[in-house]
């Protein structure tokens, strides 16, 4: 199993039919046991779908190498090569908790981290009498980020904004790293402590992934920082 993360930022005015292109023709990938598209917000005004209109990604688990390569080099990948910004990245699932409409995007996979830097993902449904609580505690974290030890980046996305389906992507250096940030006592692991204690999602995911490779590029990421360790 591979997961693939494709970035990809259009010309104003261009951004929204290529996102409706995309959404047509994502059903060409018939091989993605999971697949979505994702709507980047800013991540401190998270859950409210604050956008970033020229913007948008796409997160694709495919059952093997083969299948992602395909996607690859298809027409709308290619296509997406030409844009203004584009950033590719292949994954290996590592861990993940929880679901992410109904289903856990990489069945429950388990492995081991390498010395490289590794991608976090979360999901998750707000409850619409908890947006108040969620609001506050995720301009607390997101300020807190760019000084968090391996810390290379972060974004928040919406995928479902009628239901206030959100989540974040964040780059650390190492998985020892991501892992002082999720787990440590600090700002995050009080907001994880008060969104237990408070019930805040209707449903929520969180996934590990190892970068594989990485290439094109993005504001705030830098590709060398990304090699194998």
């Amino acid at each position: 199993m591979v997961a693939t993360l494709d970035l990809v930022r259009f010309p104003l005015g261009v951004a929204q039919l290529e996102l409706w292109r995309a959404q047509r023709r994502r059903d060409e990938f018939h091989g993605a046991a999971f697949s979505s598209l994702l709507l980047p917000v800013a991540l401190r005004y998270m859950p409210l779908p604050v956008g970033q209109l020229r913007t948008f990604g796409y997160l694709a688990v495919w059952p093997t190498a083969d299948a992602a390569e395909r996607f690859r080099a298809s027409a709308l990948a290619r296509r997406w090569d030409r844009t203004a910004r584009h950033l590719e990245l292949t994954l290996q699932p590592i861990q993940s908790f929880g679901s992410w409409r109904g289903v856990d995007p990489i069945e429950g996979t388990r492995g081991e981290a390498g010395p490289g830097p590794v991608l976090l993902i979360t999901h998750s449904r707000t409850r619409l009498s908890k947006l108040a609580p969620f609001a506050r505690a995720s301009g607390r974290v997101a300020d807190s980020l760019p000084r968090q030890p391996g810390h290379l980046w972060a974004d928040g996305f919406a995928d479902r904004l009628r239901t206030l389906d959100t989540g974040t992507l964040s780059l650390w250096r190492s998985a020892a790293d991501a892992t002082h940030f999720a787990y440590n006592a600090g700002i995050h692991r009080d907001a994880v402590q008060a969104e237990r204690d408070g019930r805040w999602f209707a449903e929520s995911w969180f996934g590990r992934f190892g970068v594989i490779s990485a290439s094109g590029d993005w504001p705030g990421i830098e590709i060398d920082a990304l090699g194998p360790g």
